[in-house]
């Protein structure tokens, strides 16, 4: 069954936009079909397709059921932007593996500074439906490396994921925490001092001896926090 996101009003789901555009016109559905919405919240809404308009679709809720696929843990990825295509692969993947929270950050060796806000969110909405995911992973404006070592402070544990460290993973540093920050650089990596930096802060981890893209270094380290913690 389809999944669209929309908002709720009193017994029923509107969906408009991109939303609207793909039930209506590539999936071409109709009057009658059932379909799941979402509208950012931890329940999926089966619902009907009651009236198919010039702008939008209004379907009327059937009944709803908690989403089975959000994950259990506030998991934060603290990721150092990296070139374009990169990052649309680490959005895509850390959404899969349980991320509640995406803080793109800038720092010494960045070369891309900013992001294009709509093309992520149309980027988070579709990983969202892929994995069938009913509320929204916020990606929050990049900002400066600087305010990092403030913001891991919140966390119950950091994880530094550093191809200079020679400390493996220890499964046991997950043991109790719910609320867990994971730190991976990009192509370039990070310097010698910001790397001291995030030390002090932060739980530093090998993912072994070979040097992982950027990409697949966000997907081993939240694969292993995702399955060793019943993310």
């Amino acid at each position: 069954m389809k999944r669209f996101f929309g908002r709720k009003s009193d017994d029923k789901i509107i969906i408009e936009g991109s939303e609207f555009t793909h039930l209506k016109k590539v999936l071409r559905l109709n009057e009658g079909d059932k379909i799941i919405a979402n509208v950012n919240d931890e329940y999926d809404y089966l619902c009907t397709i009651a009236k198919l308009n010039k702008n939008d679709c209004i379907a009327y809720i059937d009944n709803r059921s908690l989403c089975q696929a959000l994950p259990k843990r506030n998991v934060t990825l603290f990721q150092m932007l990296p070139k374009k295509e990169y990052f649309d692969n680490i959005l895509a993947k850390s959404i899969e593996l349980g991320v509640n929270k995406i803080i793109p950050f800038t720092s010494q060796y960045t070369m891309i500074k900013e992001i294009k806000e709509e093309r992520v969110l149309a980027q988070v909405m579709t990983a969202c439906k892929q994995c069938e995911r009913s509320k929204l992973v916020e990606v929050s404006k990049p900002i400066k490396f600087d305010l990092l070592p403030k913001l891991l402070e919140e966390y119950d544990l950091a994880i530094f994921a550093y191809e200079n460290e020679e400390r493996p993973f220890n499964p046991q540093i997950l043991d109790g925490k719910q609320n867990i920050a994971i730190i991976v650089g990009n192509e370039a990596g990070f310097s010698e001092e910001e790397a001291e930096i995030l030390k002090k802060y932060s739980q530093s981890i090998s993912l072994g001896k070979r040097i992982l893209r950027c990409d697949t270094a966000v997907i081993t380290t939240l694969a292993l926090v995702s399955v060793l913690s019943n993310n």
